[in-house]
């Protein structure tokens, strides 16, 4: 399977990087010019209101999207013309970005659920050859996702339930320990 929108990067249990380590990245963007995404199991320990002044009633939880752009707000949703200037990823039904007035207006109007929408501070983000070579080395898997299971509140079993759809050969690589020298 090759990298395209719409896929997910699933991070080899060996890929000992600190902020990659272990993560689950949908891909909304991949073209000749590179690839961006947001990681999809790394929840902080912040809500909505926390970083929008006024907004005390949103209680959605943020996630840590990536390393680029740590300082600005993302949000990937099924919404589609609802959220103007929506982008879709792929063929799945799933957006990316869009008009923000539009998602705080949906927000109050309470037409939103947890599983509906996701917001990231920061994103990932590769330069054009940048991820084929993570990939030719090894650092990720590459499958198609299901929304269920990464829209799943419960971030922390994301990373070995995509390890466990890929096949019985990468579903034990899911029981590999965190940190092998503590086994």
């Amino acid at each position: 399977m090759i990298a395209a929108q719409g896929k997910i990067l699933v991070a080899q249990p060996f890929l000992n990087d600190g902020y990659f380590k272990r993560s689950v990245i949908l891909l909304t963007e991949h073209n000749e010019h590179g690839t961006m995404g947001f990681v999809m199991n790394k929840p902080m320990h912040l809500r909505l209101k926390d970083v929008l002044p006024g907004m005390q009633d949103l209680m959605n939880p943020l996630y840590k999207g990536g390393p680029v752009a740590d300082n600005q707000l993302f949000f990937i949703h099924r919404f589609g013309i609802e959220i103007n200037n929506s982008m879709p990823i792929g063929e799945s039904g799933w957006f990316w970005g869009g008009n923000f007035e539009d998602v705080i207006k949906l927000l109050r109007d309470h037409k939103v659920s947890h599983k509906d929408i996701r917001f990231f501070v920061g994103y990932a983000g590769w330069e054009e050859k940048q991820l084929p070579t993570e990939i030719e080395e090894k650092a990720w898997f590459i499958n198609d996702p299901d929304y269920s299971l990464i829209m799943s509140e419960d971030a922390d079993h994301i990373w070995g339930n995509e390890l466990k759809r890929m096949g019985s050969n990468y579903a034990i690589l899911g029981n590999f320990p965190e940190d092998p020298s503590m086994n």
